[in-house]
């Protein structure tokens, strides 16, 4: 599934868009890892709020690690996907910058170096899900000499950052749908497959109009973990315009996608069916305009457009 077609936000062009530009790619040398960092306190549930004060200046010497809490989940693996509410401070000058926590729902990332800063990366990969990081670095190490100036950092400044790990990439995925099957309603269109892969729908049972409101059609009811908003969940999927022969996506000739649910980056039906289905269904979503990209063209679908698609859960972060 596409993800919705929506400007970054200033977070995300602040987070990442300038991460690159200073990094020379050599990691910073830490001068401490998992110690306390002196005159920093950290408030907040992991996921939910975060609040910083800062006894300004921090200690500015090299990179500073801090565990602020671990968690118990599974733990974030390098070159996978996860859900992070991240926070940027002026350690130098004590005041804050950006956050995630500012705009509600935790950003999408790949845990590589080109989405994150290297002093992030290198202190959050292998940490588990519900962990809290902190992290001091001088920020000419992290941006170069012309510093930051968008978020008021100086290259003479230690910049802060706070990372909430909020979901990690599932790390069990099974291969299909998993479960007790359900008659889908006489009206509905049927899922044709072949070797296990949905290759297409057909729509001589379905009614010519499309329904006006959002329709979830159960196929096969998971027995697995259940997904929950602001969690990452491998799905496989077929998307087509309802009536349409041909998809205007489809992963079941690929691998499939890990993707957050619950975070404005999928269409919003998926935002709203996903959440409480467990891994090993299969439903049929039938998603109108407004549920799907309203009155925005995308490739092969016109604007307007009423979507269908088959999803399979097959992997919830646990």
């Amino acid at each position: 599934m596409r993800r919705r077609l929506i400007a970054l936000s200033a977070v995300s062009l602040l987070l990442f868009g300038t991460a690159a530009c200073g990094d020379d790619g050599e990691s910073p040398e830490s001068s401490s890892s998992g110690a306390e960092i002196d005159g920093l306190s950290v408030e907040g549930a992991v996921g939910e709020e975060l609040t910083v004060d800062m006894e300004a200046p921090l200690d500015g010497e090299g990179t500073k690690t801090e565990v602020l809490e671990t968690g118990e989940g599974n733990p974030l693996k390098l070159n996978e996907s996860a859900l992070l509410h991240l926070y940027i401070g002026n350690a130098t000058s004590g005041k804050d910058a950006i956050s995630t926590y500012d705009q509600g729902v935790p950003i999408q990332v790949t845990a590589s170096e080109d989405q994150l800063f290297k002093a992030v990366l290198d202190n959050i990969v292998d940490q588990p899900r519900g962990s809290r990081v902190a992290v001091t670095a001088p920020v000419k190490d992290v941006w170069g000499e012309q510093g930051a100036p968008q978020l008021n950092l100086k290259a003479s400044d230690t910049a802060l950052f706070v990372a909430d790990i909020v979901s990690v990439q599932p790390a069990e995925v099974i291969e299909g749908p998993e479960g007790e099957s359900v008659d889908p309603t006489s009206d509905a269109p049927t899922v044709e497959e072949k070797d296990g892969q949905v290759t297409g729908l057909d729509w001589s049972t379905a009614p010519k109009k499309a329904p006006k409101k959002l329709t979830v059609i159960p196929l096969v009811e998971g027995e697995g973990p259940e997904a929950t908003a602001e969690s990452m969940v491998t799905f496989d999927y077929y998307g087509a315009v309802y009536g349409e022969d041909k998809p205007f996506d489809e992963s079941y000739s690929r691998e499939p996608t890990p993707f957050g649910v619950g975070v404005k980056g999928l269409i919003p039906a998926w935002d709203k069916v996903i959440p409480g289905l467990k891994r090993g269904s299969r439903v049929l979503i039938i998603a109108p305009p407004e549920d799907a990209y309203g009155d925005q063209e995308q490739p092969n679908i016109p604007a307007g457009s009423t979507l269908t698609f088959v999803v399979d859960v097959l992997g919830v972060d646990e």
